[in-house]
């Protein structure tokens, strides 16, 4: 069984996944910055919990990780 990624309080699980896969990169904020084009505070605070990302920045982090938006089967 997958073990759940852990998240903060008031996480969806969307985004519990997008900062599991941002720690699982291996690559620090600034290095990930620099290959996204998302800005380095803007990945700070949304992995510090201080703010979420705008749906263009989630879109760029999640294509360089490889993870994909898919409908689940229960619906």
């Amino acid at each position: 069984m997958k073990k759940r990624p852990k998240r903060s309080p008031g996480d969806s699980p969307l985004i519990g996944v997008l900062k599991e896969a941002i720690r699982d990169s291996g690559l620090s904020l600034p290095e990930l910055s620099r290959r996204t084009g998302v800005s380095n505070p803007q990945i700070y605070r949304f992995m510090s919990g201080e703010r979420s990302l705008t749906l263009p920045a989630a879109e760029r982090l999640a294509q360089f990780l490889g993870l994909r938006l898919a409908k689940d089967k229960r619906n």
